[in-house]
């Protein structure tokens, strides 16, 4: 599968039903990395009448005893930080749940949630978060529906333009988000490390503003330095009018990305798809192939080596 292929293959990965068996249990704690422990991020955030703890080390903290249910989420199976926290919480005697391809988490795990290959990790997304909400938020088909239609609202021609925009400024993507799109930021921003290949910075709201506002503000030599992005939350949130605030006293405008779709979820999906696409042809637009991350590969195969 072509990589575009599997940019868009998110509106297949909504319909996937698969779920855990939930038992007994009072928090969740999600271990992983990168384009596999952001699901854990925005899990989090999706899911506010839960306690969520995610994990992206190799440690299992001490705090995290039978009460806690443990979700490892690799989807090669073999990301050795998730694989140590898989066996921290074996050694210590908990149950460990598992979203994978297969691997060395699969036979380690004591139940298996098996998802599709043949995607780049940040590109199954949707396969790697759909079991969580599928567990503890539930969802109908009505929803699923939502959420597919909402990925249709995305305009091509505004995300190329964008995409565009950024490849020529030669500028690093500054991002900024709040709730109930907080996660976002983070994801954007690993989206353009890998997609585009660009380094990038992200900030939430209102936290931002209790930090570089003022170099924002004041350094010009720097403020310019950088692409200006937001995606939007609330516009009813004290955080808009930090936002409406920031962008007048600063004189940055900033590039806003609103969310489109009929419920929470639906809404969060588009904005998923929306900055898939625009780090994709961001990185054509920089004469990149935005699948290439051999780099990495080449780092966990020394890595594999090292006793």
């Amino acid at each position: 599968m072509d990589f575009l292929s599997q940019v868009n293959n998110i509106k297949e990965q909504v319909s996937f039903s698969a779920s855990f068996k939930k038992g007994n249990y009072r928090f969740v704690l999600v271990a992983g990395m990168g384009g596999s422990g952001v699901s854990g991020r925005i899990f989090s955030e999706l899911c506010t009448k839960l306690h969520i703890t995610v994990i992206d080390s190799y440690s299992l903290p001490e705090y995290v005893d039978e009460s806690y249910f443990i979700i490892c989420v690799s989807y090669s199976g073999n990301t050795e930080e998730t694989i140590s926290v898989a066996n921290m919480a074996h050694n210590r005697g908990f149950k460990v749940h598992a979203i994978t391809t297969g691997g060395k988490l699969k036979s380690i795990a004591d139940e298996v949630i098996e998802i599709p290959g043949g995607l780049q990790p940040r590109q199954a997304l949707g396969y790697l978060l759909m079991p969580m909400i599928n567990t503890f938020m539930g969802i109908s088909d009505s929803e699923r529906k939502k959420i597919t239609d909402s990925l249709e609202f995305v305009n091509i021609g505004e995300v190329k333009k964008l995409a565009e925009q950024i490849a020529l400024s030669g500028k690093i993507p500054y991002v900024i988000s709040w709730e109930p799109y907080a996660s976002m930021s983070y994801r954007t921003k690993t989206q353009f490390n890998e997609n585009s290949k660009l380094p990038a910075i992200n900030h939430v709201l209102s936290e931002q503003n209790h930090n570089e506002l003022v170099p924002l503000s004041v350094n010009e030599k720097m403020k310019n330095s950088f692409f200006y992005i937001s995606i939007d939350g609330d516009h009813n949130s004290r955080n808009q009018r930090r936002m409406d605030i920031m962008e007048k006293k600063s004189g940055i405008r900033f590039h806003h990305i609103v969310p489109k779709g009929d419920s929470y979820l639906a809404r969060y999906f588009y904005l998923i798809h929306f900055i898939d696409l625009l780090t994709y042809y961001t990185g054509i637009g920089l004469k990149f192939e935005p699948e290439d991350v051999g780099v990495l590969e080449t780092l966990k195969k020394e890595l594999a080596g090292i006793i």
